[in-house]
């Protein structure tokens, strides 16, 4: 609902020329303006308008009306933004710039934060929202406040916080695919200086793919989730404030795993041995159909304590924020997607625990001058195929396409990450309308890899034993100058982010190309060049935000296929394979039309290309005079398109809000388009489909709010067209290639209730 507040400035000449260009006249002059959206980018609260940064806020309210309940769906209301899903691990790619395997040791290029707590595995990037009040997405390199691995941006989400007041709120949800869910919320003033909020989430669904095999699980793309928080407020006195949050999150499901063959018939390796898939076009089945021996659910689970102290000197804020997590999973993928027990890889459990220690020091006076300075502490422990794994847990003991395999041992894998930095930034007003701000981080990164023998002498996915560790440092620098005007701000910006180098431990040692040991990757640097706007026109009902931006980056860090030349085997290798530069351009906009109607819009364009990448691609073997399955062959990727960057992508959505009696009723219907863009290099047209072609996705949400506001009744629908030609991701492996189709249309009820 948006919030009635009187003009205070008067119509310009460039308004009323705006008016004339629309036409319409006296209706822009509505009483109601743009609620102004509070931001914390810059590790202050700040008004959206006035930070120099492209980023685009949601807020709780916002997230609802456009369906977006967990990480994934960002990517409907994020033009630039695409985020693929395999089991748990998530690959955010923002404006093209993404992490495809974030292995143990290796690292996301987009950095995810949880308030002030920072999620160091793409693995625990997938979550539901839960009690949020507003989602940041920050475009572009963060390296001087956020600092590691932030190198294409950052996805902030920043939870509700302790309040005066008693309040509180439960929702209740259902819909078809037999989903139904529950949260609710309570913020309670125990003293006049201690209080909590205590916030919950359960949500459970069946799943949108029946498995055509009894050997594996039922059904798949299920969803079984909850989620807890609570956080205590303590005013110890009238300068130190005292906040302790705990989280807790488990997952038991088989969400993102709905997998099927997507070669072209008679190519699949695993279906010419026997396996049958639930792809639509064999044998007239439907795209809600998958087929695979598979019987391990994804078992997540993690648990986080953040402590932040905040103290108010005369001049200036001092901030300590410390934070523990621990994280563990245990998942099974089926690359070949079918139920030939042909490329299974049963993963034993993984577990993260990191310990993270921040101090800052920020200016409160003084209007000319606001700096920041800090530092910086994180140690991060992670572990694969840490324990022994009787195969039997994940699949049945005999199948007629594949001789038994049983009491399968992982060798033990672990790393160790270490970042120390220090960082700071200032921004000094000249007058009222040009300022300029210079900051910079100094980060230093230790890793340590390792690699046990195997129990037994049993098979482990990585060479044993094996040891390594580097060191890296890097100092990432930015420069902003700013020009403020009336109705809005200009700005020009240089930034840089980088990414920590990693290890090849997972995959083979030594180099299969060269014969020779394995070298530590060096860090990824995007250098960034930015001119960007900011405006409010139409006395403050037209909100226009927008960038030109171009990225050289540099060393990416590239993990693809090769063909040992010993022995003709396909291995993964990860190296600093390629440069790439991107030019692209982001509009923003929010129009207050009337008083009851709000359009919002939003457009990415992007032209980006690879640099002298020597890369592989994935073949299907017959289409070369070969055996059925995919080969691995030279691609010379120079000039090609990033993968994962559609051309353009865009969202548009209106809200029409109804009087019904004395209660309002808001009507939300939503549009997002994401252009064709490649998951993976296309050598030969039978594997065509690594290709997602371009999809739009309509949702709509229409609520009836009672005139006390205290109860909220919604209808819902998302995927409205029931788009089947979308996917959440696409893999070519040795087998051939399989996907996972996105959800289909689901539909439902909310009633909430608020106090």
């Amino acid at each position: 609902m948006n919030k009635n507040r009187k003009a205070t400035r008067p119509v310009t000449k460039l308004q009323l020329a705006i008016s004339a260009l629309v036409g319409m006249g006296s209706s822009l002059y509505a009483q109601a303006q743009l609620e102004e959206v509070m931001v914390t980018a810059q590790k202050r609260s700040e008004s959206l308008q006035d930070v120099p940064i492209t980023l685009q806020a949601f807020g709780g309210e916002a997230l609802q009306d456009f369906g977006i309940t967990d990480t994934q769906a960002l990517q409907i209301v994020t033009p630039g933004l695409v985020i693929n899903n395999t089991s748990v691990s998530s690959q955010i790619y923002l404006r093209g710039v993404g992490t495809r395997f974030a292995f143990s040791g290796l690292d996301p290029s987009i950095a995810t934060y949880i308030d002030d707590r920072y999620v160091g595995r793409a693995q625990a990037s997938t979550f539901e929202f839960a009690d949020v009040e507003r989602i940041e997405v920050l475009k572009g390199p963060q390296g001087t406040l956020y600092g590691r691995n932030a190198t294409g941006g950052a996805i902030r989400v920043v939870t509700q916080g302790v309040y005066d007041n008693t309040e509180g709120n439960i929702t209740a949800t259902a819909g078809n695919y037999n989903h139904w869910g529950l949260s609710g919320t309570v913020n309670i003033p125990l003293t006049d200086t201690f209080g909590m909020r205590l916030s919950g989430l359960v949500k459970q669904r069946d799943g949108y793919a029946d498995n055509l095999s009894p050997l594996g699980a039922p059904e798949f793309d299920d969803q079984d989730y909850q989620a807890y928080r609570a956080k205590f407020r303590w005013l110890a006195t009238d300068s130190l404030t005292t906040q302790l949050t705990l989280e807790y999150n488990e997952r038991d499901d088989q969400e993102g795993t709905d997998v099927v063959d997507f070669s072209p018939s008679g190519l699949n390796r695993a279906i010419a041995i026997g396996g049958i898939t639930g792809r639509e076009v064999l044998a007239g089945r439907d795209l809600d159909e998958v087929a695979t021996a598979i019987d391990q659910a994804q078992e997540v689970e993690d648990f986080a304590a953040t402590l932040r102290l905040d103290y108010t000197f005369e001049s200036v804020d001092l901030v300590s924020v410390t934070s523990y997590w621990d994280f563990e999973a245990l998942t099974a993928t089926d690359p070949d997607a079918t139920t030939a027990l042909d490329t299974e890889v049963p993963t034993a459990p993984q577990e993260t625990d990191s310990f993270s220690q921040e101090f800052q020091l920020l200016s409160n006076s003084g209007e000319k001058l606001q700096w920041i300075v800090g530092a910086f502490y994180y140690k991060e422990d992670n572990s694969l195929f840490q324990l022994d794994l009787d195969l039997s847990d994940l699949l049945p003991p005999t199948h007629p396409a594949f001789p038994v395999r049983d009491n399968l041992a992982q060798g033990n894998q672990a790393s160790e990450t270490t970042a120390y930095a220090l960082f700071g930034q200032a921004t000094y007003r000249f007058n009222d309308a040009w300022s300029l701000t210079l900051g910079g981080r100094y980060s230093v990164e230790e890793k340590e890899v390792n690699v046990k023998q195997p129990v037994g002498g049993r098979i482990s996915l990585a060479p044993w034993p094996y040891e390594d560790e580097e060191e890296w440092s890097e100092f990432t620098p930015k420069a902003t100058l700013e020009y403020a005007f009336d109705t809005g701000m200009i700005y020009l910006s240089y930034a840089r982010g980088f990414k920590s180098g990693g290890f090849n431990y997972v995959t083979s040692d030594p180099n299969p190309i060269t014969g020779e040991p394995q070298e530590a990757l060096e860090p990824e640097i995007l250098d960034m060049v930015e001119l960007g706007w900011k405006t409010e026109l139409l006395d403050s009902t037209l909100r226009l935000n927008g960038s030109v931006f171009y990225y050289d980056y540099a060393d990416l860090q590239v993990t693809r296929a090769i063909t040992r030349p010993d022995t003709g085997s396909v291995v993964q290798i990860t190296q600093n394979a390629a440069n790439a530069s991107v030019l692209g351009l982001d509009l923003d906009a929010t129009w207050l039309v009337t008083d009851e109607l709000t359009l919002t819009f939003g457009l990415n364009l992007l032209d980006s290309e690879y640099e002298d990448y020597d890369a592989s691609a994935n073949v299907f073997g017959q289409a070369l005079g070969g055996g059925l399955g995919m080969t691995v062959v030279p691609f010379d990727a120079d000039g090609e398109s990033l993968l994962r960057a559609p051309d353009w992508s865009a969202f548009v959505s209106a809200r029409y809000e109804f009087s019904a009696g004395d209660g309002r009723m808001p009507l939300v219907v939503s549009y997002s388009y994401k252009d064709d863009y490649r998951y993976d290099f296309i050598a030969h047209p039978t594997s065509q489909a690594l290709q997602q072609d371009g999809y739009g996705l309509l949702s709509a949400r229409l609520s009836y709010i009672t005139p006390s506001e205290s109860w909220r009744f919604s209808v819902w629908g998302n995927n409205l067209s029931d788009e089947d030609e979308y996917y959440e991701d696409i893999v070519a492996n040795a087998a051939g290639i399989r996907g996972s189709h996105g959800a289909p249309r689901t539909y439902g009820l909310d009633v909430s209730y608020r106090f």
